[in-house]
């Protein structure tokens, strides 16, 4: 009977927590999500801390409160055609990869559980740094303590928490840091492009992203390639500085802007996966967030989810690398059975099997398949007889 009893407890103050969560406003449930975000960051920081038998019970429970909290996000304001479909793809996601992450580590599973831990920041900052929509907080405080996270963890916690003047802080000091220049390249231009994307993005300011530029180009020891692009993002930033200051808010204008930004960056780009556009493809990005933001089920709300699509193929090394697939997917679905729909089917198929593409050859799993065969079913013309795989 006392163990029914537990149950029955249990459950109930389960129930009572997810009905106190619902009665709570989007922005008091963010506020928790990120304290506790911040938590698990911590402790995942170090391989030892979060492998650490002494701390299993403490970050199990955290990572249940972080999948609950993104669970409850994605439920209260971020579903259905009213809302903006790119916060409905985004929470959706982050609901997906808390989840994965809580689950694998209650399995036993954590190093697969802290990969994927590591990777959130990056959800949240593509999510937050779309453009200048939503509130911007001084201060979060880091909790247990910040001292034990690294620059660039800072700087990405930050980041996703739209505490963006302090995350430009952090990623400056990692870009003027001429050992980090020298001996780690790779995190050295994630700075730098992490960076941009808020100084273009979320900030829109010239002078912002002149400076990141320069800096940038102040190091001696940096690749050629990367310097090569860091001339040509100059050149892009110094046309971008010229252009007539007109504010387009209208979903023909921001329509007609993006449209334009494409072209310019697609006559800039020498072949696919050439990065000498990527101020360009910024800049059109977040046009095309504004206008999707703006007209939800608008006339051209399909093509933008296409176009952001496209966008954010080229610019995936910045961290999110499923973000493109994301939208092709959420194009399909907008537009079903339409020439838009194959369009954004056709990015989707060549995306993926790029990805599960190596030297051994293709080698699809079976889910893969059926999730290519179903968004195909829901791209082509109704009636037709054609099928894959």
């Amino acid at each position: 009977m006392r163990i029914i009893a537990l149950i029955t407890l249990l459950f109930l103050n389960s129930a009572h927590a997810e009905e106190a969560l619902k009665k709570q406003s989007v922005p008091e449930t963010m506020q928790k999500l990120y304290k506790t975000l911040s938590e698990v960051l911590t402790n995942s920081s170090s391989e030892e801390r979060f492998s650490n038998k002494s701390n299993r019970s403490q970050i199990e429970e955290q990572l249940k409160t972080l999948s609950t909290l993104a669970h409850s996000i994605k439920d209260q304001g971020f579903a259905g055609d009213k809302s903006d479909p790119t916060l409905s793809i985004l929470s959706g996601y982050l609901s997906e990869e808390t989840n994965s992450a809580y689950s694998a580590f209650k399995g036993g599973r954590n190093e697969f559980s802290r990969s994927i831990v590591q990777t959130l920041p990056g959800t949240c900052i593509a999510c937050h740094s779309r453009n200048n929509f939503g509130p911007q907080f001084d201060k979060l405080a880091l909790e247990p303590s910040d001292q034990l996270l690294k620059p660039m963890e800072r700087a990405e916690f930050y980041a996703a928490t739209r505490q963006f003047d302090r995350a430009e802080k952090e990623f400056l000091a990692i870009i003027e840091n001429t050992e980090t220049a020298s001996n780690d390249p790779y995190l050295w231009e994630h700075a730098i492009r992490q960076s941009l994307t808020i100084a273009i993005r979320v900030k829109k300011d010239i002078q912002l992203a002149k400076k990141i530029i320069n800096t940038s180009l102040n190091q001696k020891k940096i690749a050629y390639t990367v310097k090569e692009d860091l001339i040509q993002w100059k050149k892009s930033i110094d046309r971008w500085a010229t252009e007539p200051k007109v504010s387009v808010k209208s979903e023909k204008g921001l329509y007609s802007e993006g449209m334009r930004l494409i072209s310019e960056a697609h006559q800039l780009q020498k072949f696919p996966m050439d990065h000498s556009a990527d101020v360009v493809y910024l800049r059109a990005s977040s046009v095309y967030y504004d206008l999707i933001q703006i007209a939800p089920n608008g006339k051209h709300v399909s093509e933008a989810l296409l176009m952001q699509g496209v966008c954010n193929e080229v610019l995936s090394p910045r961290g999110f690398e499923d973000l493109h697939r994301l939208y092709y997917e959420a194009c399909i679905k907008k537009s079903p059975h339409t020439p838009i729909a194959m369009d954004c089917y056709r990015h989707y198929e060549r995306s993926t099997i790029q990805g599960y593409t190596g030297s051994a050859g293709t080698a699809l799993p079976e889910e893969i398949k059926q999730k290519l065969l179903d968004l195909f079913s829901q791209s082509m013309p109704k009636g037709s007889a054609d099928t894959i795989y």
